[in-house]
């Protein structure tokens, strides 16, 4: 299948979403956003470290303020404004969190693709890569609390994460079992005629 030019890559944490994000930027020119950095250089410019609880405080206080799909507003506008320059042959929008901000990829002709992977699978994979951020510095036991706490939305909170949401309205959904990156990386090229 041929990807569009906007695609939104959604999905749990360490399931693969920014090795697709990666690989379309390097083998299609497409610009890389992930929402979860737009929010990690608003956290740094206000000082505060980089703890998921933080993230989603600030995603759910810009959605609450300029509607739940701002984040994808914000990288397509920028994409818009570089798409000439820099020749951009496509857009990839990862770490999406809100069922708006699907619903905004898709309303742009865009489509959204769900990656997942066993739990047990994606928490061994962030210890493996110890990128040092401080929301990857969990046990099991937070890492499945957190993870199902963002799969559905507060309560009387519209604004809040809902992963859940974004997981049942996703165009596609990839299971990333893969042993190796490079196993990964060789089933999306194929997949997604990614050349």
């Amino acid at each position: 299948m041929k990807l569009p030019e906007i695609v939104g890559v959604a999905g749990t944490n360490a399931s693969g979403k920014d090795t697709l994000g990666a690989l379309r930027a390097t083998l299609q020119n497409a610009k890389f956003v992930s929402l979860s950095d737009i929010m990690r250089h608003e956290l740094d410019l206000q000082g505060l470290p980089h703890e998921r609880e933080n993230l989603g405080a600030l995603g759910n206080k810009w959605r609450a303020e300029s509607g739940a799909g701002v984040l994808v507003d914000k990288s397509v506008a920028l994409y818009k404004e570089e798409k000439a320059e820099k020749k951009y042959e496509g857009l990839t929008l990862t770490s999406i969190r809100h069922p708006k901000e699907a619903e905004a990829i898709q309303a742009l002709g865009g489509i959204v693709i769900w990656v997942d992977a066993d739990q047990r699978v994606r928490y061994e994979r962030i210890q493996k890569r110890n990128a040092g951020r401080p929301e990857d510095q969990k046990t099991f036991e937070q890492f499945v609390t957190e993870e199902n706490f963002e799969m559905q939305p507060i309560a009387g909170n519209e604004a809040s994460l809902n992963m859940g949401g974004v997981r049942d309205i996703a165009d596609l959904k990839v299971i990333n079992d893969y042993k190796t990156v490079e196993e990964y990386e060789a089933f999306l090229k194929q997949e997604f005629e990614l050349v």
